[in-house]
């Protein structure tokens, strides 16, 4: 590799020029005290050179050299106090608590978010993120455990309550401000073309031939007097029937009029109030009735499906409202966004309050989850095989570590040079 190319070419170099000068010596062209002192720095040199080189190479791989090699392959041999060392500087050092929180105490949250999300373009990027997953997520509302866990909810709420008597005050209510004669005044249109048709008139037909004979089955006089009706005329089934029809049309149209005035209406309404004064007064027999008739109304319109259903539709309004074209709904809530985020990001004592809560609870899940720093860091050096972690180590510090041994090359030169010198003018 590049990176390990400088402490073998230092190294290369040293013990060319040490073979050169000892050449140069033995050959006998040059006699001198300089070349003694270059031949002690390029001896010297290629001794650190090689020390160096060794000491490099023993962090990394293990050297076969009988009980030298024990003493190699460091970072290997302790990976296990190498790791408890980084864990420990990263949870206890880098990133302690008290740095997080003294960090933390020193910037501003809320309003870089808010400036950010005032953005319409960061607004549009993060609605694209997130779309598909909340599109997804809805797509789950009325899947089968949802719809049984809100039914699970929902059914031991629709046990022992007291429905009586908030009925009892809606019947009581209704009759007095007459709100059920909207109701009422539908019914009687939907009746009073009921009555009209011609099924109806057949209907009666049928009906009034029906008690005619029934009558003249019964005493002998009866039978004759209504013979005798029918023989003369009296008795006619069709023009009985249409009478009837008619009464009853003109009874429904008279009604309809002016329903507070009649009487078959205010009798019902006299017995409407006086059911809702039962189920108002304590101890009647109609409120327990109705409780429980209440109670079963309930469930049988949980397991008839009501939930999924109210689900499915829900699901399909959201989807259409939010997530297919521009909707009403959608200008709303963009216009709703951005008006609330304007107002929080020009009001300086919403922004302390909010800045103050985000910072309250950063710093209490910090405090809960810090060791998790530890965790992550130890899981994450877990994770490497022996050769990954040395490659790694390696790749990051290999070429200060090669000059490291250029500077043993340079300094082991130099100080082999003085140390001749020295010798030299001993001598002398």
């Amino acid at each position: 590799m590049k990176k390990n190319r400088l402490g073998n070419r230092s190294l290369a170099i040293a013990v060319c020029l040490l073979i050169v000068g000892l050449v140069v010596k033995k050959m006998e062209w040059y006699h001198g005290v300089a070349l003694e002192i270059l031949l002690a720095g390029f001896e010297a040199a290629v001794v650190g050179g090689v020390a160096d080189w060794f000491a490099v190479r023993a962090l990394f791989q293990e050297i076969p050299i009988p009980y030298v090699k024990k003493h190699t392959n460091i970072i290997v041999k302790s990976r296990e106090k190498l790791s408890a060392g980084i864990v420990d500087l990263v949870n206890n050092e880098w990133l302690s608590k008290s740095m997080l929180n003294d960090k933390i105490s020193e910037v501003s949250l809320t309003k870089p978010i808010v400036t950010y999300l005032l953005d319409r373009e960061n607004q549009t990027s993060i609605w694209d993120t997130l779309q598909p997953e909340l599109e997804q997520l809805l797509q789950k509302l009325d899947s089968e455990p949802v719809v049984t866990s809100l039914e699970d909810i929902i059914r031991p709420a629709c046990k022992g309550n007291n429905i009586a008597k908030p009925l009892g005050d809606l019947l009581k209510q209704t009759v007095d401000q007459k709100d059920h004669y909207g109701i009422v005044k539908v019914f009687l249109d939907v009746l009073k073309d009921k009555i009209a048709e011609p099924a109806t008139l057949e209907f009666l037909v049928t009906e009034v031939k029906i008690q005619v004979g029934k009558q003249k089955e019964g005493s002998a006089f009866k039978g004759f007097l209504v013979g005798a009706g029918q023989i003369f005329g009296a008795i006619k089934p069709q023009r009985i029937a249409e009478g009837i029809q008619e009464q009853l049309y003109e009874l429904v149209v008279d009604i309809q009029a002016a329903p507070g005035d009649h009487k078959i209406i205010q009798a019902l309404d006299q017995q409407l109030y006086a059911y809702g004064q039962r189920l108002t007064t304590e101890n009647d027999p109609a409120i327990h009735d109705v409780n429980v008739f209440g109670e079963q109304f309930l469930l049988r319109l949980m397991d008839s499906g009501v939930v999924q259903q109210a689900l499915t539709r829900l699901k399909h309004v959201i989807h259409e409202q939010l997530f297919e074209d521009e909707s009403d709904t959608t200008i709303f809530l963009k216009a709703k966004l951005q008006t609330s985020l304007e107002a929080l990001h020009n009001d300086a004592s919403k922004l302390a309050r909010t800045d103050a809560w985000l910072k309250s609870t950063l710093l209490q899940l910090i405090d809960k989850n810090h060791h998790k720093i530890g965790e992550l860091v130890a899981e994450s050096l877990g994770k490497l095989s022996n050769v990954e972690l040395v490659e790694q180590i390696e790749a990051k510090v290999g070429e200060d570590l090669q000059y490291i041994r250029l500077n043993g090359a340079i300094v082991g030169g130099i100080v082999g040079m003085l140390i001749m010198t020295i010798k030299l003018l001993g001598g002398l």
